[in-house]
Parts: structure tokens; sequence; C-alpha cells
């Protein structure tokens, strides 16, 4: 049971109450061995609530178009499987005085370098949905013109290839649209479903897949699945990339993508950092934490991001968000939060945090303290343990410069 320290008033409305973690066995102490633990834990989570993660492509082949008007290329990525074939648009930004290959920060952003960019150089993925932003002039889930440079705080390139990284970003919506009525029209559903609507993963075809469906339908995987599907194709195009060190590979998201870098991170070696901003409930928040986001309401909104309960299989380990990033270990893990977004539950998260570090457990981790979620919420200090750490700031929900700040602090202590 992880205490958060007493409450106050201050916090009252962010803590409610010690968190009854099922336990996870230390890395040290058990006698069943860390693979074998997250082994087990990765099926269950993927039986249980995301879905499995698709193969590979057959197939996947890169162009590389510097632009002119910005410093960065425009990497056009094709993805087939049997007959079928797709075609997305990714941006690399590398630094200029790079005297070798570079660590890589890679990551969806929900208007992809569009969003990053000012000049009109970029195409327009105009099948692409992704969250309505009608402050800026799209409302249909559409990206629009007046969408280009809108997220350039939210990647602050220039500062990440400052400190020596390259940058890799991609819109999601292009892959998988956001968009339960558009779930089967553009991106990955139609080049993993045959077009007479077979499942890849019927045992005639040796495939996995997901299937369209709409509120109350079934389906194999959920959208937070394909989308991590989608940032481990991104390290299969640094992979062709000299210039990008792949053993120094981080993979970054905020809010719906944090969850979905989280579940890549769970699937995949190469990734060996990930920095979570707010990733909420799926996330890094326990569901058994009463605070913001419930399990029922994400999917009553968004039935297509993960498995359908009815769907889900029977697990006997009850499984919470702390399995999820316990399967990151001994890799580097980075969570983001603040105060005024307890929607994605920051308290719960830190402590989801905590009660994973046992994972992490060597001899060298001896003398690691974790402050009380009422500390923690008084300071605001950053937490750093080793491989692991956590921020939490004034504000509301977004990914500022002052996160990216924060991580690349934890980065340098690593």
């Amino acid at each position: 049971m992880i205490e958060a320290g007493g409450k106050s008033d201050e916090f009252e409305s962010a803590y409610a109450g010690s968190i009854d973690f099922s336990p996870i066995n230390s890395a040290a102490a058990s006698s069943v061995t860390r693979d074998d633990q997250q082994a087990r834990q990765r099926a269950m989570l993927a039986d249980t609530f995301y879905g499995p993660i698709p193969p590979p492509p057959d197939k996947l082949s890169v162009v590389r178009e510097p632009m002119q008007s910005e410093r960065a290329e425009r990497l056009q990525i094709k993805v087939s499987i049997c007959d079928r074939a797709m075609n997305v648009d990714a941006a690399l930004w590398l630094p200029s005085k790079a005297s070798g290959p570079v660590p890589l920060i890679c990551g969806l952003d929900f208007i992809g370098p569009v969003g990053l960019m000012s000049s009109p150089e970029f195409p327009i993925d105009k099948s692409a949905r992704v969250s309505s932003r009608a402050d800026y002039g799209a409302s249909d889930n559409r990206i629009e013109e007046t969408l280009r440079g809108v997220c350039a705080y939210r990647w602050p390139v220039g500062m990440l290839l400052d400190a020596g990284f390259a940058v890799l970003v991609s819109c999601y919506g292009s892959w998988v649209p956001d968009d339960i009525d558009h779930w089967n029209q553009h991106g990955l559903y139609p080049l993993l479903v045959n077009p007479d609507k077979t499942s890849l993963d019927n045992p005639d075809v040796k495939k996995n897949s997901s299937q369209h469906h709409t509120a109350g339908e079934t389906h194999t995987t959920g959208a937070i699945s394909l989308w991590a599907w989608a940032i481990q194709r991104l390290l299969d195009v640094a992979a062709t990339c000299d210039e990008i060190d792949m053993s120094r590979v981080c993979v970054a998201g905020h809010s719906r993508l944090g969850k979905a870098a989280l579940w890549a991170a769970a699937n995949d070696s190469r990734i060996s950092a990930v920095f979570a901003n707010q990733s909420g409930c799926g996330g890094s928040a326990p569901a058994a934490h009463p605070v913001g986001e419930t399990l029922a309401q994400m999917h009553e909104r968004f039935p297509h991001w993960l498995l359908p309960p009815q769907q889900a299989v029977s697990s006997e380990l009850r499984c919470d968000q702390h399995h999820l990033l316990s399967l990151i270990a001994p890799r580097a893990l980075y969570l983001g939060g603040a105060r005024s977004d307890l929607w994605s539950d920051p308290i719960g998260s830190y402590l989801a945090l905590a009660a994973a570090a046992p994972m992490w457990d060597t001899d060298s981790s001896q003398g690691r303290v974790w402050p009380s979620a009422r500390e923690l919420w008084q300071s605001s200090d950053q937490v750093c343990n080793g491989a692991l750490g956590y921020h939490l700031r004034p504000g509301g929900h977004d990914l500022l410069p002052f996160d990216w700040r924060q991580f690349l602090q934890f980065q340098a202590t690593l």
C-alpha cells in the first residue's frame, strides 16, 4: 500500500486516500525473472485492456526530402502488407553540428509536422482525422491551413536540437483517424483488413488486425495499440537513418499519445526512454484511484481506444497502470503532471510510478526516496530516482517547453 502522507485542504481534491496497489515483485528479490514477469503482465494488458499490437508490415520504405523553408526533412513513408499499402508523412530534424550518430526523440503529435512548422511547404493530409480545434478554425476533425505552427510550443524543436537530439514527429490521425465514424476509411485499418472485411488475425490469413467498429461492437484491438504500432514504424524509419543512434531512442507523448507512448515502450525494447506527459486514464493514472477520468467515461467518449469491457479476457492477476509502467523496467521512464489537471490524476500517476519502482530495484537503488504526495504537492519539486522521474508543475492540461526542460534535466542525470 502506498501512503500519500496525509491530506490537507490544499490538495484534498487531488488525493483520495492511499491506493491498494496489487504488489509488484522486486526485480532483485523475485524468484521469477523480470522478463518472465513482464511477459505475463504484457499479455494480461493486451488481453484485458489495450488489445494486441499487430505485427510489423511486410515492407517499409522511406524517401527523405530536404525542405527549403525549414530546418527539417519531409519523410515519405510507405508501409505494405500483402498487396495493400499506405503512405504517411513524418518530419525529421537533425542537429547541425553533430560529429556522429545522435540520440533521438520521436513521437506522434495531434497535428503533426504541420502544427510544428509555420511554412506551407509541408503538405496537409486531407484524410487525417484529429481532435477538433474549433478555436483555430478546424472544427470538423480535419487539419486546416489555420493549424500551421500552432503546436510548435509543444515540440520545442530548437531546444531539443540544442540538447543534441534528433527529432522525429508524425501526425497520429494520419496513421489512425481519431474518429469513430472514419475509423475504417483511412490509414491503418484498410492496411490490416482485407477488402472483403476479413480480419487479418483470421487463422487462414495468419495476421493480426483491428476491425472497424462503433460503440458496442467488438474489435480485436484498440486505437491506442494501433498508435503504438505507428510509433514502432517511426523507429523502423529511424533505423534507416545513419545519423541516428538507435541505442538512445526516447519516445514522447502527451495525453492520449502519452498512453500510446507507454504501451509502445512496453512492447518494444528498442525504446530506451519514455516521456509520458499527463497521460491519465489508460496511461499512468491508476483506475484504483478515484480522481479524474474513469475507465467507464473513457469507454463512453472514445470506444475505439481500448478493447470493449465486455470483450476483455478475464485475468486472475488484478491489473492496473502500475503494471504498465513496470513493463518499461529497467529503461528510463519519466512522467509529467500539472496541478490544475486533475482529470489526468497527477497524484495517482506519481503513486503508480512509486508502486512500479520495485521492478527497477538493484543493489545500487538503495536509499532512493519517494516523497509523500503531500510533500510533492506542496513543493512541486522534480523527483529523480535513478531511471525514474516525475515533475508536477502549475497549470493545466498541455505539453509546455517547461515540461521538456524538466525531462532534459532528468535525462542529464542518467
